[in-house]
């Protein structure tokens, strides 16, 4: 089970408007430490966006966790748009039982904001998390459920919810579903499918996001490689 929960954690990233939650409701195993590097392409009315990510959380036992994640972004439209973030902070998961679990996180965030042109500023996040796994038609699935909360000092509000889902195919094969909507500064859904294969502690993704909400156009690709160690 807790190798198909990390899949949580590598359903990567969102565009400027819709950070993605990168970790599940479980924590990390005493001293085991989850990384995901993530390069995703998107395009649409925005222009052409870039944006690398890696993605570090540690185990520190009992339930808690630390984590650290850096995110740099390229906007390629009428005008040249670089910029960097980051965010760092802890958990602390409860289970429920042997295959579900319940978490809360809290983050600073720091560098320039992705989460839109009027977010200038650092702040926080704070996130809840609620997950499980089962047998479904004879295969491993999970199903995980956050909602967080995003605000900065400029008074930036950000709050997005989402629902991930994955069940492992054939031999090391394995398909995700995502689908998140954020509030504050406009609504904006999307969803995303991955497909992953794992290569003994690793594995690598690709996978294809769109937005559904008719608020604008984009859609676009991305890799994503994780490890735990």
């Amino acid at each position: 089970m807790r190798h198909l929960a990390g899949v949580c954690a590598a359903v990567a990233g969102a565009c400027l408007h819709a950070p993605d939650a990168v970790a599940g409701a479980w924590a990390e195993a005493r001293g085991e430490t989850l990384e995901i590097d993530t390069i995703s392409r998107e395009v649409g009315d925005f222009g052409e966006t870039w944006r690398a990510e890696s993605f570090f959380e540690h185990g520190f036992g009992g339930g808690w966790g630390g984590h650290f994640k850096a995110e740099n972004q390229i906007r390629l439209s009428d005008l040249y748009d670089d910029r960097f973030a980051f965010e760092a902070g802890l958990k602390r998961a409860f289970a429920l039982g042997e295959r579900s679990a319940f978490s809360v996180q809290a983050s600073y965030l720091g560098g320039e904001a992705l989460d839109g042109p009027e977010c200038t500023s650092d702040g926080y996040e704070v996130r809840a998390a609620l997950g499980g796994s089962r047998e479904f038609l004879g295969r491993e699935a999970f199903v995980n459920v956050e909602t967080a909360e995003r605000r900065r000092n400029d008074d930036c509000r950000r709050v997005v919810t989402e629902v991930a889902a994955g069940i492992e195919l054939v031999g090391e094969w394995r398909g995700i579903a995502k689908a998140w909507t954020q509030t504050g500064g406009g609504r904006t859904t999307k969803y995303e499918i991955n497909l992953m294969r794992d290569f003994g502690g690793s594995s690598l993704g690709i996978g294809y996001r769109r937005e559904v909400s008719g608020l604008f156009d984009e859609e676009g690709v991305l890799l994503s490689w994780w490890r735990r160690y």
